[in-house]
C-alpha cells in the first residue's frame, strides 16, 4: 500500500476546506456536534469527489 506524505494530505484537506462556502466552514468549528458531523461529511465528500476527478 502507497502512503501519502502527512503535509500532502494536509495540503489536499486545506485546499478542499477553502473552496467550501463559508458557512461550511464556520461548522466544521461549531460548538454543536451535529452541525460539525455534517461539516465533515460535506468535507469528506468534497475530498472523494476531488479525487475521484483526479484519476
Amino acid at each position: 500500500m502507497i502512503t501519502a506524505h502527512p503535509d500532502l494530505l494536509k495540503a489536499v484537506v486545506l485546499a478542499a476546506i477553502v473552496s467550501m462556502p463559508d458557512h461550511s466552514k464556520r461548522q466544521l468549528v461549531s460548538k454543536i456536534k451535529a452541525r460539525r458531523a455534517n461539516a465533515e461529511e460535506a468535507l469528506a465528500a468534497r475530498l472523494v469527489i476531488a479525487l475521484s476527478q483526479r484519476s
